[in-house]
């Protein structure tokens, strides 16, 4: 983070007129044009000095900034926190799109926070593969990748997370691989015995009795 007093060789508590002196000499001195005449290399300081003014000038954008270094100084980064609860919105954006069965939309986000994830050189959590996983699956975009992912969260966070199994468990069961799904339902109720979620797909696809009136018209 940028210390607009040092920019500008000022103390923190420098009154208006002292900051605007301040400026107006910086300024004359690190200008491109008087750069360029002496036969030097415009470095940017003018620039940042022009910024440091801006906002040391004002009262509000003064007072903003002085908790924001504050919080800098105190080992509290405000702009990396500041992305990261960007990309908490984002992550619960997704999620939300998912629950309203608006997978490709789901999707989009995903591949905003994957972005992110390479530009950051960051690991991607469990839970952004089991999610997206079941996006890309359920949209049908790529359910070879979207299954891979979620066996991933699955497996990364050991069988302990209730949303991870019953995620791949409904892609298995609209697979048609019952058996891995039923497993993954089992593995659910050994770690929430009372998951609604489990109980609740597993009535989804159970096979249907058939009637006496089925089995007599032979019906499916």
């Amino acid at each position: 983070m940028k210390n607009y007093y040092e920019i500008l060789s000022v103390s923190r508590d420098a009154a208006k007129a002292e900051i605007k002196k301040s400026y107006i000499m910086l300024a004359k001195r690190y200008h491109p044009d008087k750069v360029n005449q002496e036969g030097g290399e415009d470095t940017g300081m003018f620039a940042d000095i022009a910024e440091a003014y801006d906002v040391l000038s004002d009262d509000e954008k003064r007072a903003k900034y002085d908790h924001d270094l504050k919080k800098f100084n105190e080992g509290i980064d405000v702009e990396q926190k500041k992305r990261e609860e960007k990309f908490d919105q984002l992550f619960l954006r997704a999620k939300k799109r998912i629950r309203e069965q608006r997978y490709r939309e789901a999707i989009e986000n995903f591949e905003k926070l994957e972005n992110n994830y390479k530009y950051t050189n960051k690991q991607p959590t469990p839970e952004f593969y089991s999610f997206y996983g079941f996006a890309l699956f359920l949209s049908g975009k790529d359910k070879k990748t979207g299954i891979d992912y979620m066996d991933k969260a699955v497996t990364t966070s050991m069988f302990s997370d209730e949303d991870f199994m019953t995620n791949l468990a409904e892609a298995y069961y609209l697979s048609n691989e019952k058996k891995k799904a039923d497993e993954l339902i089992k593995h659910t109720f050994s770690v929430n015995p009372r998951s609604k979620k489990a109980y609740l797909l597993r009535q989804k696809y159970a096979p249907k009795k058939k009637s006496i009136l089925d089995i007599i018209f032979r019906r499916k």
